[in-house]
């Protein structure tokens, strides 16, 4: 009864052994899996950073813009209009030269609205693409842990079904 004995012991023994090792061997897949979704995760979220200097570059062009037509409409359209009118003897304090300055004021409200607007909702654009940025870096780590855990899981099962093995081995032994 010793080389059986001996064999019952080294085959609870392999049993454990085998566990321990499934068990070790899942959780390192575990940590590397939680490692791979966090890895991805952060190259998600470094187009936040793309975006936000995205919407910064947009802002100080618009802005830059706004000025510039402002400028070009009081120098070039509005200052125009006036030498034109005044070169042909037009008083500029009443009448068509007047209606013409104010019709030219309200196209350039107009695009200046316009450009503000578009603007505006170039923004709401980078704001909804920031967000979903941002979901899909928070579900690729919640897909890591999901998958973590069912390694650890699984890992924790063989032990389990190693630990049953090494105890029915021992009981049938013992019988």
């Amino acid at each position: 009864m010793g080389a059986f004995a001996a064999l019952t012991a080294f085959k609870i023994g392999t049993d454990l052994l085998a566990g321990f090792s499934s068990k070790k061997a899942s959780n390192r897949a575990a940590e590397q899996s939680q490692a791979a979704a966090n890895f991805n995760a952060q190259i998600i979220e470094r187009d936040i950073d793309l975006l936000t200097r995205q919407r910064q570059i947009i802002n100080t062009n618009f802005a830059a813009s706004q000025g510039r037509n402002a400028r070009a409409f009081e120098g070039e359209v509005q200052g125009t209009a006036r030498s034109g009118y005044a070169y042909a003897g037009f008083d500029l304090s009443q009448g068509t030269p007047i209606e013409v300055l104010r019709e030219n004021a309200r196209e350039f409200d107009y695009e200046q609205e316009t450009e503000a607007f578009n603007n505006s909702i170039t923004n709401m654009q980078i704001d909804d693409a920031i967000e979903e940025t941002k979901l899909q870096a928070e579900l690729t780590r919640m897909t890591g842990q999901a998958n973590a855990a069912g390694l650890r899981a699984s890992g924790t099962a063989s032990l389990i079904k190693s630990i049953g093995q090494a105890g029915s081995t021992g009981m049938e032994f013992y019988k």
